[in-house]
């Protein structure tokens, strides 16, 4: 009976710290260039999705172990730092924007992480799934059949990772600000769509989110299911502890003309829940297209909002 007992404890205890050990020695220097701060690369497994996740972090120049720094966590990680190291030669260039802000003194210093995607099963990671109960069996077959990598949903999955896998390590790793309110999470496209979703989902993890040319449309064949499906779990589902903030903002050129309705009819909606004032910024860019050369020229609105001094 002891050896039995004995032999399970150690098996316990072995899987524990394979586990814990698994995600071990994970910081490396990135091969990518910054203008300002510093780049880490992590190959983090995640339990939630099976899979190894890329994730970029940056830290600020002058980063100080004695400071709590507010967190961005950001989507398309690939495409945020390094115009050379991406598909199009374009990127966010999150490292030069927030270097301009912070030496103008207009943001609180913070630690950047971008979760970077994959193009085989972006649209799954990305697609949030509790506004699929109010659309039709027909609608939500198309969805599956038309729009989803291999019929698959994982937007949640992909959320548990950044809260229950990621988030702890950045925690444990970097001298991170863990309330709410420090807490954001970015994106554009269905980046945005996430962000906005991530909140809702995990309103005590992420106080403020941001939504960059949100793909409101929710399909590539314009369902116009999905908008409302959207409106009616955001009515139920935004937080409404008057603590959370919302950032929002829509070009009108390439894609980004599509959401232009969707676009005033949420902001209308987000206020009408009680987003005003210095909780909601809705800002429209005439002749943004969708794209990184866009976002990052106007990034730093989103950053200054995220991150007010």
């Amino acid at each position: 009976m002891k050896k039995w007992i004995f032999t399970t404890l150690f098996l316990v205890m072995l899987t524990l710290f394979l586990a814990k050990n698994k995600n071990s020695d994970i910081m490396q220097s990135s091969n990518l260039t910054v203008t300002s701060g510093e780049l880490k690369h992590l190959d983090l497994y995640s339990p939630e999705m099976n899979e190894t996740i890329k994730v970029d972090v940056w830290t600020p120049d002058g980063y100080n172990k004695g400071v709590k720094y507010p967190v961005i966590y950001m989507h398309d990680g690939q495409n945020l730092f390094d115009a050379n190291s991406t598909w199009n030669h374009q990127a966010w260039e999150i490292d030069s924007v927030m270097g301009k802000l912070l030496d103008a003194d207009s943001i609180k210093p913070a630690i950047v992480v971008g979760v970077y995607s994959v193009d085989t099963t972006r649209l799954s990671d990305l697609m949030p799934e509790k506004p699929l109960k109010y659309l039709t069996t027909d609608s939500v077959k198309t969805f599956i059949d038309s729009y989803m990598c291999k019929g698959l949903y994982r937007a949640d999955e992909y959320l548990a990772f950044i809260v229950n896998t990621l988030r702890p390590i950045i925690n444990e790793n970097y001298s991170t600000d863990t309330t709410m309110q420090a807490t954001s999470i970015m994106g554009s496209s269905m980046g945005g769509l996430i962000s906005i979703y991530g909140m809702c989902e995990y309103p005590q993890i992420f106080g403020s989110a941001g939504c960059l040319s949100t793909h409101w449309s929710g399909a590539i064949n314009r369902n116009e299911d999905f908008p409302g499906a959207m409106r009616r779990y955001l009515i139920e589902s935004l937080p409404r502890t008057g603590e959370h903030r919302l950032y929002m903002d829509c070009g009108d050129k390439t894609i980004d003309s599509v959401y232009i309705p969707y676009f005033h009819a949420m902001n209308a909606l987000a206020d009408s829940l009680g987003y005003k004032g210095d909780r909601l910024m809705t800002p429209f860019f005439p002749g943004h297209a969708h794209e990184e050369r866009a976002w990052a020229s106007r990034v730093a609105e989103p950053l200054k909002f995220l991150l007010k001094k």
